[in-house]
């Protein structure tokens, strides 16, 4: 269980609002703010930050946050930004049955 004491860093969720240009072709990406929240953050394995160090730089790390109507509505496409980093959200897990009290992002972001 994740404690209120626990989730002591920010995070900012966004979501891609970049349109087709009239020809067909996609614009710049256009990240706009959905909301920020409290979470508790959880840096990947020793053993991903290895193997991630030896193929592309890649950090992942699972967000822990409550689940509030803006949190439940987070897709897959959106991001977080965090610590400097915009994290690419890979996998959105609901904790505490029908009714979840909490919800679990995981995400990686590249240091290039």
């Amino acid at each position: 269980m994740t404690g209120a004491g626990e989730r002591n860093q920010r995070a900012a969720f966004q979501r891609n609002a970049a349109v087709r240009s009239p020809l067909g072709g996609k614009t710049a990406e256009a990240w706009q703010p959905l909301f920020t929240c409290w979470a508790s953050v959880r840096w990947g394995t020793s053993a991903e930050r290895r193997a991630a160090a030896g193929e592309q730089a890649v950090q992942t790390a699972t967000f822990r946050v409550l689940a509030s109507t803006d949190a439940r509505g987070v897709l897959v496409t959106d991001r977080i930004v965090h610590n400097g980093l915009n994290w690419d959200i890979t996998d959105i897990v609901p904790i505490g049955g029908p009714a979840p009290r909490k919800i679990e992002f995981t995400a990686t972001a590249s240091r290039n």
